[in-house]
């Protein structure tokens, strides 16, 4: 088979196209949402491929819709700014129109529900099905004024628009969305997005290997291996290695590529290293040494903890925010190339 001199794999932005690999039970349940107009709340942990999943969807239905990328926003103006671009880009015919220009105005003082009396007016005129994504919801839990508690009071009971968040963060979000006493939403539905079939990303990775005349021995399997079929971090790995095949190098090609992705990401985990606390970077260690149960006494003791208590709220803050996962009766830590990169020596205390 001929070489390709184009790198088969995608990386630095949401896969699509021939790139995205189907996730037939969780499309289905996202389109089941958007035809229903049944809210969804989306959740797994970074790198699982939650965006390129709901992005997927939006581009295959039939239904208007709209994206927000909250990552960014980190004011109300912000916010109001994002929904009144979003409403304009939905619906043209409103741009530049007295209501537009006077929430503009007004900006900081601006309320919510002014930009949802509108939004929801418009989609009411236009007598469609209408979905709305709040992609890295999580992210307005840190502006100052109180924004949850605004669009919980702003979008109970109104109907016309299916509101679809996301986030890494589930406890966030199971915060949020959970609350039975003061609900968001009478009716939503939950989706854990987790990790790709592993059986059909060794067939996507194999047949691109294969177009580019890599076939000696199982590459697929042996990026799958490392990366634990973490999504995100197998798209990065194999395009990484994909390319150094490109420029000439055709030895050793899994150690090369895991060498230089260390150093592509040292001084992110450097920078990331710096801001754990010393607890934090006791129990990393550990686990990086081979041990999977931090709140024992063993583990402890070797690894300086002060107390099973610290030990426990260490790992549950780490949990919490995507660090370690929890299985084979132990805790572990997610990604593997930051484990990698404690293995060398890189983490000190």
């Amino acid at each position: 088979m001929s070489k390709i001199y184009a790198n088969p794999f995608c990386w630095g932005k949401a896969v699509s196209g021939n790139h995205y690999l189907a996730r037939p039970e969780e499309q289905a349940l996202i389109f089941t949402a958007m035809e229903k107009q049944l809210h969804l709340v989306i959740f797994g942990q970074r790198g699982t491929g939650k965006t390129s999943l709901i992005k997927f969807a939006l581009e295959k239905s039939s239904l208007d819709s709209i994206y927000l990328d909250l990552s960014f926003v980190v004011s109300r103006e912000d916010l109001i700014n994002l929904l009144l671009d979003a409403i304009e880009k939905s619906f043209p015919h409103i741009k530049q129109t007295e209501q537009i220009e006077s929430i503009r105005i007004e900006k900081q003082a601006a309320s919510l529900a002014q930009v949802f009396d509108l939004w929801y007016a418009c989609v009411k005129q236009n007598d469609q099905k209408f979905t709305l994504v709040w992609d890295e919801f999580q992210q307005l839990v840190r502006l100052k004024d109180n924004i949850i508690d605004e669009l919980r009071d702003t979008l109970r009971d109104r109907f016309g628009i299916t509101h679809i968040f996301s986030s890494n963060r589930e406890d966030i979000l199971r915060g949020i969305f959970d609350d039975h006493l003061n609900p968001f939403f009478y009716h939503r539905e939950h989706l854990m997005v987790g990790h790709l079939d592993k059986k059909d990303f060794n067939r996507f990775l194999s047949q691109r290997f294969r177009r580019m005349g890599l076939s000696d021995f199982d590459l697929a399997g042996a990026v799958l291996k490392f990366t634990d079929g973490h999504p995100q971090l197998t798209q990065q790995f194999a395009h990484a290695l994909a390319q150094l095949w490109l420029e000439g190098s055709s030895t050793r090609l899994m150690a090369r590529t895991l060498k230089k992705m260390l150093e592509t990401h040292d001084a992110l985990f450097a920078v990331q290293w710096d801001n754990f606390g010393l607890n934090e970077k006791r129990l990393f260690l550990g686990l990086a040494s081979g041990y999977s149960r931090p709140t024992e006494l063993r583990f402890i003791k070797k690894f300086k903890l002060s107390a099973t208590s610290t030990a426990h709220n260490t790992v549950l803050k780490l949990l919490r925010e995507g660090w370690l996962v929890n299985h084979d009766e132990g805790y572990h830590i997610y990604n593997p190339l930051f484990l990698k990169w404690i293995e060398q020596g890189k983490g000190l205390v």
